[in-house]
């Protein structure tokens, strides 16, 4: 049994892939839970799905690796975005009305969007219609932000890159598709929204280049930002935490 030390201190039980990759056995000690009732969230039941990875752990090391959900999640890995994701994201929406509406003024200062920050919705892991057909089940947005006049669709990465091979052809990537969404049918579907913004998320940046289109009556921003700059934001419910467990997850997480 392997034991190390979570980015509270606690001791957590965790097993270790053939390839070196950490996992928990528990998936609650790898996500932050502060503020957030009901516990755990519907967000991250939807999460906790059987995972073929578990193929990555040798026979001894599997059988202790599932011995808590009885099958292996990608939601134990410590590389997993989803993980990193709620914790950001998770406390956020689940904060008051006045908490999420000073980050999100906070964060538009940051990425340059000059919207509202009144009456805010933050939301995890929505599927918008496919852009190429407007057939159901299209791209999972791993979080969302909608204020009076601003429609965020939020792409997080932690060590993986941005996927390609994507739509109904495969040739495009999921910038692209989250991009024409918006640009096809966002003024339609969202008439009072003024500002669209597709924002990359990672921890080095570079996702996506800077840039803002006019649609109709609207403007098409493209943003991209850190973790680290993410978690600089001093009004997130959870400022303190969520910088000790990104520093946690980067010392402990495999890059690839």
């Amino acid at each position: 049994m392997e034991l190390m030390k979570d980015w509270r201190g606690n001791p957590i039980q965790v097993v270790r892939s053939k390839g070196g990759v950490l996992a928990v056995t528990n998936p609650w000690n790898n996500v932050i839970n502060t503020g957030v009732l009901p516990w755990p969230a519907p967000e991250l039941i939807q999460k906790l799905y059987q995972s073929r990875q578990v193929r990555a752990f040798a026979a001894s090391e599997r059988e202790i690796g599932i011995s808590r959900l009885g099958f292996y999640s990608d939601l134990q890995s410590l590389h997993s975005e989803d993980a990193v994701t709620w914790s950001f994201f998770g406390p956020l929406a689940y904060s008051s009305p006045s908490v999420r509406g000073t980050f999100v003024k906070e964060l538009f200062k940051s990425i340059e969007i000059e919207g509202s920050s009144n009456n805010v919705s933050v939301w995890l892991w929505r599927r918008i219609p496919h852009p190429d057909d407007l057939v159901p089940g299209g791209p999972e947005i791993d979080f969302g932000i909608q204020t009076d006049d601003v429609f965020l669709l939020g792409e997080a990465k932690w060590r993986s890159s941005v996927a390609r091979a994507q739509g109904v052809n495969r040739d495009k990537d999921q910038m692209t598709l989250r991009h024409e969404f918006c640009q096809k049918y966002g003024v339609c579907l969202l008439p009072g929204v003024r500002h669209f913004v597709i924002l990359g998320l990672s921890c080095e940046g570079r996702m996506v280049p800077q840039a803002d289109t006019s649609i109709s009556c609207a403007t098409l921003h493209m943003r991209d930002t850190t973790w680290q700059v993410m978690a600089s934001i001093a009004s997130h419910p959870c400022c303190d935490e969520v910088q000790h467990y990104l520093q946690w997850k980067t010392q402990n997480s495999k890059a690839v």
